[in-house]
C-alpha cells in the first residue's frame, strides 16, 4: 500500500481504542508501510509494528492498578504521574517484552512526534533514529510526558514533552511525508469539540521556563478542531479513511477502571470488524 498512510491520535488510556483496532488489522494480516503517531498513538503502535498482538491491552489490564505503574507518589518524588522505571523500562525489557527485532525488521516507516519545549514545533523521529529499543523507548517516553504529570523528556539534550500538544492528530506530516490517502484512527466519538483550557494565567506561569509549551497549549484546542474540520472535508473527498469510537467515550486520560478500558478495546475491535469490508475496498486491495 503505497503513499497511504496511518495516523493515530493520542489520548493517554483512550488510546486503547487504537489498540483494539490495531489489534483487529494484525488478525487479518492487514500491514501499513507507514505510521505516525503521538503519545498513547505511537505508544500502541509500536506493538504493531513489532506485531505483538493484545500486548498493549494485556499489560494494561495486569498492570494498570498496580501500585508500581503510576500514581502521584511519583508525581511528587520523580516528576512524572507514570512510573517510567516500571512503566516503560520494567515492562519493555522485562514483563512483556518488546520484539524490537521484528519492529526493526518490518517493513514499515514508523514514525513518532514529540514536542520540542524550546523550539515550540513537533519534532519527528523515525526507524532511522532507532539503533537500540532504548532509543525507541526514550522517544516514546518524550511523546507520551503529558503536560502538567510529567517533567520534560531530555532527548540529545533537548527538552520534548507530549506530542500531542501542538499536532495532536499529525496528518498534515503524513501528507507532507507523500501520503496521498490516509487511514485516522481517532480516540474520541463523533461530534466531540475540544474546550479551551482553565486556568490560562497559571499555565503560562507552570511553564514560564518554557513559553512556547504554554502558547501551544492555549492553541491545542484550535489546532485540534480544526484539523477535525478537515479531516471531515477529506473525508468527504475520499481522501482519508476515519476509525473513531462509534459509542461516547467515558474513559479518562489515566483511566483505571478495567471494566471501561476493556469495553473501549472491544468497541476498537467491533468496529474495525464493522467496518473492515469498507476499508479494504478503500484501499483497494482483497480481503484476507
Amino acid at each position: 500500500m503505497d503513499n497511504v498512510g496511518l495516523v493515530l491520535e493520542g489520548g493517554g488510556l483512550r488510546g486503547i481504542y487504537t489498540s483494539g483496532v490495531l489489534d483487529y488489522f494484525l488478525s487479518k494480516g492487514l500491514y501499513f508501510n507507514y505510521t505516525i503517531g503521538v503519545s498513547a498513538g505511537a505508544i500502541y503502535s509500536a506493538s504493531y509494528a513489532s506485531r505483538q498482538k493484545r500486548r498493549n491491552i494485556d499489560v494494561v489490564l495486569k498492570y494498570i492498578n498496580d501500585e508500581r505503574y503510576m500514581g502521584y507518589k511519583y508525581l511528587v518524588k520523580k516528576g512524572s504521574y507514570i512510573n517510567i522505571d516500571f512503566a516503560y523500562k520494567k515492562m519493555t525489557y522485562e514483563l512483556s517484552p518488546f520484539d524490537f527485532e521484528t519492529f526493526n525488521q518490518c517493513n514499515l516507516e514508523f514514525k513518532v512526534g514529540a514536542f520540542n519545549c524550546t523550539r515550540g514545533k513537533t519534532d519527528f523521529f523515525s526507524k532511522k533514529d532507532f539503533k537500540s529499543v532504548n532509543d525507541l523507548l526514550e522517544t516514546l517516553v518524550a511523546s507520551g510526558s503529558l503536560p502538567f504529570f510529567s517533567k520534560e523528556t531530555y532527548i540529545n539534550e533537548k527538552a520534548y514533552l507530549d506530542g500531542g500538544i501542538a499536532d495532536p492528530i499529525p496528518l498534515s506530516q503524513s501528507i507532507l511525508d507523500g501520503n496521498s490517502k490516509n487511514v485516522i484512527i481517532l480516540t474520541e466519538d463523533e461530534g466531540y469539540k475540544k474546550e479551551p483550557l482553565k486556568l490560562q494565567p497559571l499555565i503560562k506561569l507552570y511553564y514560564r521556563k518554557y513559553p512556547k509549551v504554554a502558547d501551544a497549549l492555549l492553541r491545542r484546542h484550535l489546532v485540534y478542531n480544526r484539523t477535525l474540520k478537515d479531516i471531515k472535508m477529506l473525508e468527504e473527498k475520499g481522501d482519508v479513511f476515519v476509525f473513531r469510537p462509534s459509542k461516547v467515550v467515558v474513559v479518562d486520560r489515566l483511566e483505571k477502571d478495567l471494566s471501561k478500558i476493556k469495553a473501549l478495546y472491544n468497541l476498537g475491535i467491533e468496529d474495525a470488524r464493522q467496518n473492515y469490508k469498507r476499508l479494504v475496498e478503500w484501499l483497494n486491495i482483497e480481503e484476507s
